[in-house]
Parts: C-alpha cells; sequence; structure tokens
C-alpha cells in the first residue's frame, strides 16, 4: 500500500526502442538523491508503471498536493539533437498539467560524454529559460544563465549555427517590421528544438512571434499536443505552408516572400547577413531573388509547378539588405557569372563613389557561385549588355 505522507515517484518503466527498464537505470541512489533536492526528505516510496512507455524520460514526484516533473538526461551523450527530443516532451507534459502547484525540473544522471559543448550549452540555457530547474546543475563545469532578451538568444543560435552549419532545424530571426520569425521543421528531432524555442522566447517577450512551419514528408504542423501548447502561450502565432499554400502566392505575389523560399535561403547561406556588406541587422536584410518572380511567371512552355520549384530555389537567391537589393533590382549593380560584382557605366562619379563606399565585398564567394546559381544569373542578365558595366573594385 502507497504511503501518500512520504514523497510519491511515478515512473512509466519502459523505454520506447530499447528493452531496458527505467527501474535499472534509476537507482535508489538516484531517486533518493532527486527526492532529496526537491522535497527536503530522502524517504520515499515509488511506483514503477510497465503499461506503455516513457515519455520525455520522465518521473513525476507527487507530495503535499504538489506535482514535480523530472526529466533525465540520457546516459551517455550523444548526437546535439538527439540528446534533446526528451525534455520538449517533458515540458509539454508540464505545461498540460492542470494542478497550479506544480514544478519542472531536469536531472543529469552520472553518465560519460562531452555535456558541454557550445550546442548542448545553448541548449540548457534555453531549457532554463523555459521554466525549468537543474537540480545538480554541479554536473556541469560551469553555471547555466537563462536568455534574457531576444537578442540574446539570436545571438547566440548564430554562433552555434556558424560552428554547424549542417544543423538545419531552426532559424530565428526578426522582419523588416521588427516582428520576431521563427521557421521549423515539422519531421524527425528538428522539431522538437522548436517547443523549447517557443516557450523559451514566449517567457521573455510580450511581443508578438511567428511560428512558421516548414512543412516536410507530408506532415505539415508540429505534433498536437506541442502545437496545442505553443498556441495557449498566447503571443505565438502559428503559420502552416505547403505546396498549395506556396502556389497560391506565387500567382498572386511576384515578389513571392514564402516561408519555403526563405527557409531555404537559410539553410544554404545561414542567418541573414547582406552579401555584399555584411550588414546583419535582420530587420535591413532581405531574401533577394537572382532571376526575378515576375520573369519566372512569363517564362513561355513551363509547368506552373517548375516555376514554383524555381521560385523558391534556395539557389536563386541571396541575402541583400534593403539598399543592395534596391540597387540590383533596378539594375545599377550586376552580378556577373564569375560572382564579381559590376556598377552600371555612366553614373556620376560620385554615385559610384558612394556604392563602393557602402559595398566593401564585391565578389562572392566560390560556395555560392554554384552552377545551379550561375544559371540563375543567366537569367537575370540576359537582358544586360555587359559593355554597360564595370567591376566595381
Amino acid at each position: 500500500m502507497i504511503n501518500m505522507k512520504k514523497p510519491h515517484f511515478i515512473i512509466k518503466n519502459n523505454f520506447q526502442k530499447s528493452s531496458q527498464k527505467y527501474s535499472n537505470l534509476l537507482t535508489t541512489k538516484i531517486l533518493k538523491d532527486v527526492c532529496k533536492r526537491i522535497t527536503g526528505h530522502s524517504e520515499y516510496t515509488c511506483e514503477f508503471d510497465n503499461t506503455g512507455y516513457n515519455k520525455g524520460r520522465l518521473a513525476t514526484l507527487k507530495y503535499k498536493g504538489k506535482i514535480n516533473f523530472i526529466s533525465f538526461s540520457e546516459n551517455k551523450a550523444s548526437g546535439r539533437n538527439s540528446s534533446f527530443q526528451s525534455f520538449p516532451t517533458a515540458i509539454v507534459r508540464y505545461y498540460e498539467e492542470r494542478n497550479p502547484k506544480k514544478k519542472l525540473f531536469f536531472y543529469f544522471l552520472p553518465t560519460s560524454g562531452n555535456y558541454e559543448t557550445p550546442y548542448f550549452t545553448f541548449m540548457y540555457r534555453l531549457i532554463k529559460t523555459a521554466g525549468a530547474e537543474f537540480l545538480n546543475e554541479e554536473f556541469l563545469t560551469k553555471p547555466i544563465y537563462p536568455f534574457a532578451t531576444v537578442e540574446d538568444i539570436i545571438a547566440s543560435r548564430d554562433v552555434n549555427k556558424g560552428r554547424n552549419r549542417s544543423n538545419n532545424s531552426t532559424f530565428l530571426t526578426r522582419n523588416s517590421d521588427d516582428s520576431i520569425q521563427i521557421y521549423g521543421k515539422t519531421y524527425g528531432a528538428n522539431k522538437k528544438e522548436t517547443t523549447i524555442l517557443c516557450i523559451a522566447l514566449s517567457r521573455i517577450t510580450d511581443a508578438t512571434i511567428n511560428l512558421h512551419q516548414i512543412s516536410e514528408k507530408s506532415l505539415s504542423i508540429l505534433p498536437k499536443p506541442d502545437l496545442a501548447v505553443i498556441q495557449k502561450l498566447g503571443n505565438i502565432k502559428t503559420y502552416i505552408t505547403n505546396q498549395t499554400m506556396e502556389r497560391r502566392e506565387f500567382e498572386q505575389d511576384d515578389s513571392l516572400r514564402s516561408i519555403t523560399y526563405i527557409f531555404n535561403l537559410f539553410v544554404k547561406f545561414g542567418d541573414k547577413k547582406c552579401a555584399f556588406c555584411k550588414c546583419d541587422i535582420p530587420q535591413l536584410v532581405q531574401g533577394a531573388h537572382i532571376w526575378p518572380v515576375a520573369k519566372i511567371k512569363k517564362e513561355p512552355n513551363m509547368s506552373p509547378q517548375k516555376k514554383l520549384k524555381h521560385a523558391i530555389n534556395g539557389d536563386n537567391g541571396i541575402w541583400l539588405c534593403q539598399n543592395h537589393h534596391k540597387m540590383l533590382d533596378l539594375d545599377l549593380l550586376k552580378i556577373a557569372q564569375d560572382g564579381k560584382l559590376k556598377v552600371k557605366s555612366g553614373l556620376k562619379k560620385k554615385s559610384v563613389q558612394y556604392i563602393k563606399g557602402m559595398t566593401p565585398i564585391t565578389e562572392l564567394p566560390k560556395e555560392i557561385v554554384t552552377p545551379n546559381f550561375v544559371e540563375y544569373l543567366e537569367k537575370r542578365n540576359e537582358h544586360l549588355q555587359d559593355s554597360n558595366y564595370c567591376l566595381l573594385a
């Protein structure tokens, strides 16, 4: 019989994809330590539930009308995304709990591996910002500080993106209207990172946050429990993108600032930074088409689906600040097929000097000038006479 006067653990015993049992992993020593840190008492009762499987590497500890959620680390540090797949599930469970007397904790299991990579540290800060307390933070060599501002998260996220460009799960930025934009995938382990990011952001700003869900493998939205929690936060608007919606926007708007197109630019180039002047103020940097959408739409003998494919292709674009975007659209600047920048002949000397002064980069990196990129340049430049331009350098 359960003694409810003592702190009482309830733990799902089964792993989702392993024959291992949590009753073997969470030893008496570990549970005693957890109980002592939360309640101040070492004695507890424990119930291992053998129905279903453990979602979120989670234990609940009930005591004096309070419910405590404890999410445990992996027993071995692994991949950057897989190591944090469980915590979003735990925090969703926490938010679903109707008992107002509740707390959420994270506990490091005594295991091996590098738990303090830059990405892991970034995620710990997000987890703490999202409202979790670290029970045994001394497991790490450095303290964990929550994020204080949106810009703090963006800056830290940018650093980690730079270290590993292969991590294309979520992107966080500001739009030209200063609104906060999240671009998150709906498939695989990456989608879980989006959940933590949304909750953390919502706790540090009252501003409206736009979550753009990037459809992948026929999945157009995040998991329903995650999405329900995100929508209840109050200041996050959620948007869905799919081929039907992209096609409708393509048909109606020649500028086509589609969700998928912007996401593809993030995947190729990383966070917003003008290719010609390195301006990295996200509100001032835009996705500029190389082969303009208006011209793509006029292309004869091409199916609508193929036109859309060209319009949202990441190779058909570049990050440019508002000034350089406008100069490119007005044909004052021209990108040659070798990636070098040219300026229109006949401009006033002062105008050329002004353009040179604001354009420290006059040649695109070779990794940007891919064969596909060059094909789009050819489409863009076919009406421009090369004799009317000279090198800007």
